[in-house]
């Protein structure tokens, strides 16, 4: 389940077998807003099976970083 937040999507897996798609949507998703921002995507893993998928002015344009909380 994707739920998007202006500048982040909260990513909730149901299962292992979706998360590199699930990922990889929201990253996509954010690729526009990161371009024209000139930031970063900073992707968060909160827990098991939760991920924030976040634009970052830390993180230089065209990289995306991967973080864990948890």
């Amino acid at each position: 389940m994707l739920v998007n937040f202006k500048e982040s999507i909260m990513v909730t897996l149901t299962g292992r077998a979706e998360l590199e798609h699930q990922l990889d949507a929201a990253v996509a998703e954010l690729y526009e807003p990161a371009r024209e921002l000139n930031q970063g995507i900073l992707v968060t893993r909160c827990s098991a099976e939760s991920f924030t998928v976040s634009l970052s002015a830390d993180v230089p344009y065209g990289i995306i970083i991967e973080n864990v909380t948890w």
